[in-house]
């Protein structure tokens, strides 16, 4: 990177960084704005049943925004050729609420799957991990949101979803 670039990469940054320090004059302690919360899917019928847990953080910059770190754990029973499947992963999250009842929210996740079923008596084991970018808008009332999100990546044969759009439901304290 030639000088030029980086003098200038450095003002902005430093400019952004002196604005904020400006607008902050409060001192605050990093954990007051911590947010803990995530989500919780269960979904059980004739054929399916599974269970997914969504723990995350995110740190609070602003009202509007934002911006944090998750995990995620899942487990998936399909009675049909007695198939398992678990699957854990991590991810970014930012949220965005424009306006209080509107929540915006991109989500970087990465999933890894084991997955095992019994064809014809032989047990076949197949692991696979794949990235999803989501893309989200809900109505938030307090610590709830309730929406829809879709994934920019979504690839049908390479992801353990049915669907590109999935709902969502997220709480945070």
């Amino acid at each position: 990177m030639n000088s030029k670039k980086l003098f200038g990469i450095s003002l902005f940054l430093i400019g952004i960084f002196s604005t904020y320090s400006q607008e902050n004059t409060q001192q605050t302690n990093f954990w007051d704005n911590v947010r803990y919360g995530g989500s919780l899917g269960l979904d059980f019928s004739n054929n399916v049943t599974s269970v997914i847990v969504s723990p995350s953080a995110v740190y609070q910059f602003n009202p509007k925004f934002s911006a944090g770190a998750g995990i995620n754990f899942g487990y998936t029973r399909f009675k049909r050729n007695d198939v398992n499947q678990y699957n854990y992963g991590a991810s970014l999250i930012s949220l965005y609420n424009p306006i209080t009842a509107l929540q915006l929210s991109a989500e970087l996740e990465q999933t890894f799957v084991n997955s095992s079923a019994t064809i014809a008596g032989e047990k076949i084991k197949n692991n696979f991990n794949f990235p999803a970018l989501y893309l989200g808008a809900g109505y938030r009332l307090g610590n709830v949101a309730i929406g829809a999100r879709y994934d920019v990546l979504y690839k049908e044969n390479r992801s353990i979803y049915a669907s590109a759009i999935s709902p969502f439901a997220r709480v945070y304290f």
